[in-house]
């Protein structure tokens, strides 16, 4: 499946437009047709393809699951069209509200994971891929205080799609640095429960990590 994705997504089909079948797959990858058909069972439960009747496979990226998105990420896949900036800004407007639920929602244990967190942050300086494991925990921390495991199911998919650039992110000292700060005063206002304080705080952080890649991006 992992040839068969970009296979298709390459191509550039339209929307609901056919693809190739079950035999002419099999045969360009040199597999069973039970393997490929296992691997088409997945795409459409992700509802990347539909399969019809009599008919054949059709493309149906434009109503691609979440957890598609994520798929495309860890094949290496880049997403249709501007849904990496549109995932980014779905992100954003669930961690926001998060955060207000966990000022109103959260328990001592939450705090204490939050707390311990930056305690194994403090530890892991240099070491860019635990710092980024431990930035999703800790922002995963925020969404779990909330007592609401739909929407850290939902935040827990976007952490995944952005592991890989979040151990670039973290690759320099001082962003680690200032990002451990950052968190400490957003954890400070979550004990606190100033609502508006944290959603201050949290939103100036992300908006600092988007600058970020968005210099990037414009020197590239």
């Amino acid at each position: 499946m992992a040839e068969l994705v970009p296979f298709l997504l390459s191509r550039g089909y339209a929307p609901n437009e056919r693809a190739p079948s079950e035999r002419e797959l099999a045969e360009r990858f040199r597999a069973s047709r039970t393997q490929v058909r296992e691997a088409l069972s997945v795409l459409e439960t992700l509802r990347l393809i539909e399969r019809r009747p009599k008919s054949g496979v059709y493309m149906t990226v434009e109503s691609a699951s979440i957890e598609a998105l994520r798929l495309f990420t860890e094949i290496g896949v880049p997403l249709p069209g501007d849904e990496g900036g549109q995932a980014a800004e779905v992100r954003r407007i669930q961690e926001l509200e998060a955060i207000r639920l966990a000022c109103r929602r959260h328990r001592d244990e939450d705090i204490d994971a939050l707390r311990r967190c930056l305690a194994d942050w403090e530890d892991a300086f240099d070491d860019p891929a635990r710092i980024a494991e431990l930035d999703r925990v800790f922002h995963s921390g925020i969404v779990r205080a909330t007592q609401n495991t739909v929407l850290l199911r939902l935040v827990n998919v976007f952490y995944l799609m952005t592991e890989r650039r979040r151990a670039v992110y973290f690759g320099n000292l001082a962003r680690q640095q200032q990002s451990l700060r950052e968190h400490m005063e957003i954890l400070d206002a979550l004990v606190a429960r100033d609502e508006e304080r944290a959603v201050r705080l949290l939103e100036a952080h992300m908006s600092g990590a988007d600058s970020y890649w968005q210099d990037l991006v414009a020197r590239v």
